[in-house]
Formats: structure tokens, sequence, C-alpha cells
């Protein structure tokens, strides 16, 4: 985590912010990307992400996407584990700032 990040909170805004996304990964990711990385993660996600407006969309398939994406292209060098790892701070924000609402996914009825 990234000390001048330590106190920092995303503003809740009208639109997810493209700069304050990629703080939010710093603040939280638990390995070293470069920004180039964090950008490029960050810009295959808002492609499926608007390619999917208006659609309900689930987490898997916005990580299976990107990561997909930029393996085919090599476009970036992680690992998937690594990629799906920024997707879920990328959709960590969006669920902080109120853009993206999880859904129930299991089948367990009752809940």
């Amino acid at each position: 985590m990234s000390k001048a990040l330590e106190h920092w909170n995303p503003p809740v805004t009208d639109k997810p912010d493209y700069f304050d996304t990629v703080k939010y990964i710093y603040k939280y990711i638990e390995f070293h990307i470069s920004e180039d990385e964090a950008y490029t993660i960050l810009n295959a996600f808002i492609e499926k992400w608007d390619a999917s407006a208006g659609q309900l969309i689930r987490e898997e398939e916005l990580t299976a996407h990107v990561v997909e994406r930029l393996q085919n292209n090599y476009e970036v060098l992680l690992p998937a584990p690594k990629i799906k790892r920024v997707v879920e701070l990328i959709l960590g924000y969006l669920f902080e700032t109120g853009h993206f609402f999880q859904q129930e996914t299991d089948n367990q009825g009752g809940r």
C-alpha cells in the first residue's frame, strides 16, 4: 500500500473517475505494477464495461475478458492471478463509489 494514499478515500461522484480508479488500485495492491500496466488493465476493463452498457454483467465475465484480452495481445506480461487482482480492485473502487452493484450469483435459494 502506498503511504501517500493511506488516508485517501475515493470521492463519490456521478460517474467513475479514471485517475481515482488507478489511485484506488495503488492504495490496495499487494504487489508492484507499473502505471502503464495499471492503465492498460483499466482500459481493457472499460472496453468490456462500455460494451455491456444496459446489460447485467458478472464479475467473472469482466475478469475473464480482461485476462484473455491482455494475455492474447501480450499487452501486459503479468500472470493471470495478478491481472485478476487488479480487476477485483477496479470493482472495489466501483462498489465503494456506488457505480457497480454486486448481484446475487449463487443459486442457494433461501438466503
